[in-house]
């Protein structure tokens, strides 16, 4: 048994079953139910001709829900799966109960959780993938065989690649399922949209808004109507070709859809920006003979992954102002001048950082910010943004998440077989981020952010080499962290330049 053969089965028994149908089929679904449409996709069905994978789980160890580049998220792992994930053995009308937290401050909740292995105490023993999750703290067999890009072979259906450039659940899963498909059918009919959207935006009745960020039309209603729905029509009822591009995209900062013969685009250029001892950002490599930037990293006193207090994890942090970071003796930030032009952003970012640490192991935490003018605002025909405790948020100076991604440090070289780190040995940590669409206004700066914890929303690293979800809370220690920026280690961030 398993989901291809299963949706065969199911496809078979509903074109022979059902009456009046003219036998074309087609699947949708978002989140997990995009994985059953992946999955659906290379069952080959004869009669399933169009297939819309929507934010798909595609790779839950690199960069979907629980683990991004092997870092553990509990934040979203602990209150789904504490619920979700308990036996139902047998058919009932009752939903699962989640667990019973005493405190509604997720910062508070997780840091007096203490360690992975509390954790896992605290959600008992009954929860099977949380077990599982536990026993297989490498990219092992267990979850290469998960990986849903290994089943993108021979696909047949048409397929419409759904996501969100602000996803907080499955951004890294639409990106890459697109990727394989094009690598392994290269002539396929596959196209890939992404909106300015959270998880499951695009089915909802608007796509202008997230958090502060504005983006000047319903994005929604737009791609369900000239996207979606002629995608559907023409496949299954042979309704008037929709005459889609291989990539429809929506650039953030700009504020404009973008159709393209490829993702990324060919005229996109990978070009490196440099740190600088200034806490500045050049294109030109530093020369000083000796340069770094330091801070220490105390899992006790984590960096949160948002200024405001929260129970649940926001889906509007994708987009929050950073400036409470920027204020943090443990978060490194350099950016640019003013922009002289705008500055497009078109595919994959990567982080290369040249670091030293003084322990073992370590994370590291790379952000792609939008600084705007201290003088900004939105115009006065849209809706400004508002604070919770009233008024409007102040936009001027509003540093913007575009893009953040953390690495876990002992899999840079392999996510299969850890390495811990020589403590004050210059070493390279380098990882891809998840692509990046927007544009950086004329009269904005860049900014990129360092640091070494994303809490609660990844789990505390002991920065020490040992197995994170067995080691007690004792284990856990300040760390010296070190990002080199000088002619020889050169930390860089190597961005995705439309020119």
């Amino acid at each position: 048994m398993d989901e291809s053969s299963d949706t065969y089965d199911a496809i078979d028994w509903l074109i022979k079953n059902l009456p009046a149908n003219n036998g074309n089929v087609g699947i949708f679904g978002i989140s997990y139910p995009g994985f059953y449409a992946t999955m659906a996709a290379a069952s080959n069905h004869p009669a399933l001709k169009a297939v819309s994978p929507q934010a798909p789980v595609t790779d839950w160890f690199q960069g979907d829900d629980f683990h991004h580049n092997g870092a553990f998220f509990p934040l979203d792992g602990f209150a789904f799966y504490s619920g979700f994930g308990k036996p139902r053995p047998a058919p009932t009308t009752v939903g699962p109960t989640g667990y019973d937290f005493k405190i509604k401050d997720n910062y508070e909740f997780f840091l007096q959780a203490g360690s992975l292995k509390h954790l896992g105490e605290m959600i008992g023993d009954s929860v099977k993938f949380w077990k599982d999750l536990y026993a297989h703290p490498n990219y092992d067999d267990w979850w290469k065989a998960r990986n849903a890009r290994n089943a993108m072979y021979d696909i047949k259906p048409a397929t419409l690649v759904v996501g969100g450039l602000f996803d907080a659940e499955d951004c890294f899963g639409a990106w890459n399922l697109y990727k394989a498909i094009e690598k392994q059918n290269p002539s396929s009919n596959n196209k890939l949209v992404m909106g300015p959207w959270y998880h499951g935006q695009w089915a909802s009745r608007d796509g202008s808004v997230l958090g502060n960020a504005r983006f000047g039309s319903n994005t929604s209603f737009w791609y369900q109507n000239n996207i979606e729905l002629p995608f559907f029509n023409y496949y299954l009822k042979g309704k008037g070709d929709p005459m889609l591009a291989e990539a429809t995209i929506f650039f953030t900062g700009s504020n404009e859809w973008r159709k393209l013969s490829q993702w990324p685009p060919s005229n996109s250029q990978a070009t490196a920006i440099y740190f600088n001892s200034n806490n500045s950002l050049s294109w030109n490599k530093p020369s000083l003979a000796k340069s770094a930037s330091e801070y220490i990293s105390d899992p006790a006193h984590p960096v949160p992954y948002t200024e405001d207090v929260h129970f649940s994890r926001t889906r509007e942090y994708m987009t929050d102002d950073q400036r409470f970071a920027s204020r943090r003796p443990d978060v490194l930030s350099f950016e640019t001048g003013v922009l002289t032009e705008d500055l497009t952003l078109a595919g994959v970012v990567t982080a290369d950082l040249k670091v030293s640490l003084s322990t073992t192991d370590a994370d590291f935490v790379v952000k792609i910010i939008d600084v705007f003018p201290d003088d900004f605002k939105y115009p006065d025909d849209i809706d400004q943004p508002r604070r919770s405790t009233g008024g409007t948020y102040p936009m001027g100076g509003y540093q913007m998440l575009v893009r953040g991604e953390i690495m876990r440090g002992k899999f840079r070289n392999s996510f299969e077989k850890p390495e811990p780190f020589k403590p004050n040995k210059i070493e390279t940590v380098k990882f891809d981020l998840p692509d990046v669409a927007h544009t950086f206004k004329k009269g904005h700066r860049l900014m990129i952010q360092v640091q070494s914890s994303w809490f609660p929303l990844a789990d505390r690293n002991p920065q020490q080499f040992v197995n994170i979800y067995e080691c007690d809370e004792n284990a856990f220690q300040k760390a010296t962290i070190r990002i080199y920026h000088d002619a020889v280690n050169s930390s860089n961030i190597v961005l995705p330049i439309l020119k």
